[in-house]
């Protein structure tokens, strides 16, 4: 019986991005990506980050993990470690010993925050079908988002295996003339959550310098 009702459910979702109206439709995709992430426990995603400052000529890239479970993380870029739980935000820098706190607020205003990188589309976004592009060898279904004024970038560019359900590319585009992308390597729903794991460990960095920005 289990067989036959994986069947079926397979035979459905084929049918589902088959359809011509169905797989150009944003919200019907955005949808199905949100029901599955509904499902994550904790989760862990390895990835590459590429900054490109127009204005300057400047480019920047980085290879990043970030763990997450619920609105909790911890982002790790290797001149930085940022701990998040769900209401304050740790950012450390090993080479200077130094720990910055903030809260997730602060965070959120100035840029994407990593616990919704397979929910963000939920908030308030015109969204738009543009159509079909081979990402990270990976074909994939381009979706746009396009924000209100009090978001620091104006699109979201996302590129998402809409067989798979996952997002495999986001760029974000800045309205200061910088533009970011994220690219997936991997992607792990097995992630153990470990006590303490969403918030710095003062105890294990001797003389750390907290430096708390919360008002």
């Amino acid at each position: 019986m289990r067989q036959i009702t994986s069947f079926f459910l397979a035979l459905a979702a084929t049918l589902f991005f088959s359809s011509p109206t169905l797989a150009q439709d944003p919200d019907a995709l955005l949808s199905k990506l949100s029901e599955k992430a509904q499902t994550y426990k904790g989760y862990e995603i390895a990835y590459t980050s590429t900054l490109v400052d127009l204005k300057n000529d400047f480019e920047l890239t980085q290879d990043g993990t970030v763990q997450i479970e619920g609105d909790r993380f911890h982002l790790n870029l290797g001149d930085y470690i940022i701990y998040c739980d769900g209401e304050t935000v740790w950012t450390f820098e090993p080479e200077m010993n130094e720990c910055y706190i903030d809260d997730t607020e602060t965070m959120k205003e100035e840029g994407m925050d990593p616990s919704k990188i397979f929910t963000i589309w939920e908030d308030d976004f015109r969204r738009e079908w543009v159509g079909r592009a081979e990402v990270a060898g990976r074909d994939c279904a381009h979706v746009n988002l396009y924000a209100g004024t009090e978001k620091p970038f104006h699109t979201l560019q996302l590129f998402l295996d809409d067989e798979a359900l996952e997002v495999v590319q986001i760029v974000m585009k800045g309205r200061e003339g910088s533009d970011v992308t994220y690219t997936v390597k991997t992607f792990s729903t097995t992630l153990e959550v470990v006590p303490g794991m969403f918030t710095f460990p003062v105890d294990k960095h001797p003389g750390v310098d907290l430096i708390d920005n919360r008002i």
